[in-house]
């Protein structure tokens, strides 16, 4: 079952040329303060297209307000960067920009059961459970990150796409040397998905919340997309090589 994911994912990456599914996304970003009461709001609306696999957004409105040109020429700058940046990963590397994942590591590094059979938006899914296997991590934060989590997720039996993720950190993480940059003490992420028409499962509401200290300051916040207005459109002239 999770080869499948896996192989699903490197499959979406490899279609350069097919139509691509976009959809608009809302982000509210919440500070919170000790008494888990807003202190600062924030919402940005986002453009979303899903490229080979990986999801570019581009920003355009902030808390309602159309974007300044400073604004929509650091955007641009920005989609040109994940472009290229596109244009030069090898998608035959499970389809990620970051060309060190490796599948097999994946696989080898948690411990995955099956849980049980759920219906999601009226189709099959297979309920999956992950933790980290024993072992030691490179000493990278991205590596120490991914040793800590533990969660669900929900596979589409039908497709091999993920209908569903709940994960968190198993204990905190450190930032910089014993600490001195801050600690992310704790982190959970809900991720919920809808089928489209061919199959593919596209984020419809994603939930964060974390607490951490950065320096000598505890902070707390809870972040939530929700995506709607998903429509299939052709590929971008990037993606088509």
């Amino acid at each position: 079952m999770i080869r499948r994911v896996l192989d699903r994912f490197a499959a979406k990456a490899a279609a350069t040329n097919a139509p691509v599914w976009a959809y608009d996304k809302l982000e509210v970003m919440e500070e919170l303060d000790s008494n888990a009461r807003v202190k600062e709001r924030t919402e940005k609306d986002y453009r979303t297209q899903m490229v080979q696999g990986i999801p570019d957004s581009r920003l355009v409105r902030m808390g309602g307000r159309e974007l300044t040109e400073a604004q929509i020429k650091k955007e641009t700058e920005r989609e040109a960067a994940f472009q290229i940046d596109l244009g030069g990963h090898d998608s035959k590397k499970a389809g990620t920009k970051h060309e060190a994942f490796n599948p097999e590591d994946v696989i080898a590094r948690f411990e995955w059961n099956a849980l049980r059979r759920e219906s999601v938006h009226g189709r099959q899914t297979v309920v999956v459970s992950f933790q980290r296997r024993p072992g030691k991590d490179n000493g990278s934060i991205e590596d120490r990150l991914l040793n800590r989590l533990a969660g669900m997720f929900w596979v589409d039996e039908a497709t091999g796409e993920v209908a569903r993720l709940e994960a968190h950190l198993t204990k905190g993480l450190s930032i910089g040397v014993w600490g001195l940059l801050g600690a992310i003490k704790d982190c959970r992420i809900e991720l919920v998905s809808t089928p489209m028409t061919d199959g593919t499962w596209l984020p419809e509401k994603m939930r964060v919340s974390a607490s951490a200290r950065m320096f000598l300051s505890n902070v707390r916040f809870q972040m939530e997309q929700t995506s709607s207005n998903f429509t299939l459109e052709p590929a971008p002239k990037s993606a088509r090589r």
